[in-house]
C-alpha cells in the first residue's frame, strides 16, 4: 500500500480547494494511505473527510507563524520521507514555495501542483456529520427562517482583502432590502463580531465555517465578498441557490468565482460578480434576484470583473523576482499564458522582468531548469511575432487543458 502526505497547512478556502486534490489521490491511488498536514487553524474543514485517512495537525497560533510553520513542516516532511514513511508527498500549498504554479487565481494554482490531469469533479469536498446537520437545522428552526419568503445568507468579512464588504456595509445593504422586500431574513455569516440592527437579521457566529454549507438548504440567495465562506457553499454539502459575490476591481479575477467556473465548465451553479460599493446599487440587486431571476441584476447594477494582469504581476514581483526566483517567474508566466494567451503584456514582462535576470537565479545551475528556460525563451522570441490581442481564457478549457507541465 502506498502512503501518501498531502501538504496543504492554510487557509481554509485553500484547503477546502485542495480537498479536490485528496479526491484525485483516492480515486487515482484507492488503496493507499492518505495523510493530510493541516494547521491547527483549518483542521475543522477536514473533519469527516471520505478521502483522508490521517490528519498531521501542525500548530500555527497566528499569521505571524505561517511562514516559520511551514518551513518546519517542509523539512520535518523531507525527514519522514527519507526514512520511508511517506512514498509520495504532494504539497500544494501556493505560499511560499509554489508561486512557480501561480496563474492569478487560487484554485487552479493549487490544482496545477498535482502535475497530472484532474479527473474528479471540480468541486470543493464537505462531508457533514449528522450532528453538524442537525446543528444547523436547530438552528434555523429558532431563528424561524422558514417563516420569511426571502432568505440571504450573506457573508460580509474578507480575511483575504479580496472585498470592499464590511459587517456595517453588510447591514446598510440588507437596510435597504428590508425597506422593498419586508418578508425577508438576512443570516450574516462573519468572524467578526456583530451588533445586529434589525430584529430579522440573525448571526451564525456559533456555527463552524463547514456548518455554513447546510445553511444553503435554509436559504434562497447568497451575497458573498469570495472568501472562505464563498468556497464552502459552492461544496459538496451545499445546495446550489443564486451567489451575488461583491470583489475589488484591482484585484481583477483573483477572488472571481464565475471566472473560475467558466475556466472549469462548470454551470450548475447561478453567480453574478459587481465590483459596484454603493449599498443602494447592492440592494437593487439583491432584490432583482430575488424577484425576477439572475438575468435582471445587471439591468440594475454594475456587473463583471474586469481581468487585466496588475495584480498577477504583483504577485509575481512580490513573492518571486524580489527573492531572486526567476525560473519560477517563467514557470508561472507559462502557466497563465497557457490559461490566457500570450499578451504583449506577459511578452513584455518576461522580456523585461524575468530574462535579463537569469543569471542571479540559483536554480540555473540544474539542468532541467536551463532546459526549459531555452524554451521558454524560444516561446517567448515566437509569440512576440503575434501576440494575443487581450487575455482570455476558453470556457471549459480547464477540463481539458489542464495539466501541471505547461512548458
Amino acid at each position: 500500500m502506498d502512503s501518501i502526505l498531502l501538504g496543504q497547512l492554510d487557509s481554509n478556502g485553500d484547503c477546502l480547494y485542495a480537498t479536490i486534490l485528496a479526491r484525485q489521490l483516492r480515486h487515482d491511488h484507492p488503496d493507499a494511505h492518505i495523510t493530510w498536514a493541516i494547521s491547527s487553524r483549518c483542521v475543522n474543514v477536514l473533519r469527516n473527510n471520505p478521502d483522508i485517512d490521517e490528519i498531521w495537525q501542525i500548530p500555527i497560533a497566528g499569521e505571524s507563524e505561517r511562514l516559520l510553520a511551514w518551513h518546519d513542516f517542509e523539512v520535518e516532511a523531507n525527514r519522514r520521507y527519507r526514512r520511508a514513511e511517506f512514498d509520495f508527498m504532494l504539497f500544494s500549498q501556493i505560499n511560499p514555495s509554489n508561486f512557480q504554479n501561480w496563474d492569478g487565481t487560487i484554485r487552479p494554482s493549487i490544482l496545477r501542483s498535482y502535475g497530472r490531469p484532474i479527473t474528479v469533479p471540480f468541486e470543493n469536498v464537505i462531508s457533514l456529520t449528522s450532528e453538524e446537520i442537525d446543528r444547523v437545522d436547530e438552528f434555523a428552526k429558532k431563528e424561524e427562517i422558514a417563516k420569511f419568503e426571502n432568505r440571504i445568507l450573506f457573508e460580509c468579512s474578507s480575511m483575504s482583502g479580496q472585498s470592499f464588504v464590511t459587517p456595517d456595509l453588510a447591514q446598510e445593504i440588507a437596510r435597504r432590502i428590508y425597506e422593498i422586500l419586508p418578508d425577508t431574513t438576512v443570516v450574516f455569516l462573519t468572524n467578526l463580531p456583530m451588533e445586529l440592527k434589525d430584529p430579522r437579521s440573525k448571526y451564525v457566529g456559533h456555527l463552524s465555517l463547514r456548518e455554513c454549507a447546510r445553511l444553503t438548504h435554509h436559504c434562497n440567495l447568497f451575497l458573498g465578498s469570495g472568501s472562505g465562506g464563498t468556497v464552502v457553499v459552492s461544496s459538496t454539502a451545499s445546495r446550489p441557490i443564486p451567489m451575488m459575490l461583491m470583489l475589488l476591481a484591482k484585484t481583477s479575477v483573483y477572488a472571481s468565482f464565475a471566472h473560475d467556473f467558466e475556466y472549469f465548465g462548470l454551470t450548475e451553479r447561478e453567480i453574478v460578480e459587481t465590483t459596484c460599493e454603493d449599498p443602494a446599487l447592492l440592494a437593487r440587486g439583491a432584490v432583482a434576484i430575488l424577484r425576477q431571476g439572475m438575468a435582471q441584476a445587471p439591468e440594475v447594477m454594475p456587473t463583471g470583473i474586469p481581468l487585466h494582469p496588475a495584480w498577477y504581476f504583483f504577485f509575481v514581483e512580490t513573492f518571486l523576482l524580489r527573492r531572486k526566483f526567476f525560473v519560477d517567474a517563467a514557470r508561472s508566466i507559462a502557466a497563465t499564458a497557457a490559461r490566457y494567451g500570450w499578451t504583449m503584456e506577459l511578452l513584455e514582462f518576461a522580456a523585461a522582468k524575468v530574462l535579463p535576470n537569469l543569471h542571479l537565479d540559483r536554480a540555473m545551475q540544474f539542468s532541467d531548469n536551463r532546459e526549459f528556460m531555452d524554451a521558454f525563451m524560444e516561446r517567448v522570441a515566437r509569440e512576440a511575432l503575434c501576440p494575443a490581442p487581450f487575455l482570455r481564457q476558453t470556457p471549459g478549457a480547464g477540463k481539458l487543458l489542464f495539466r501541471g507541465d505547461v512548458a
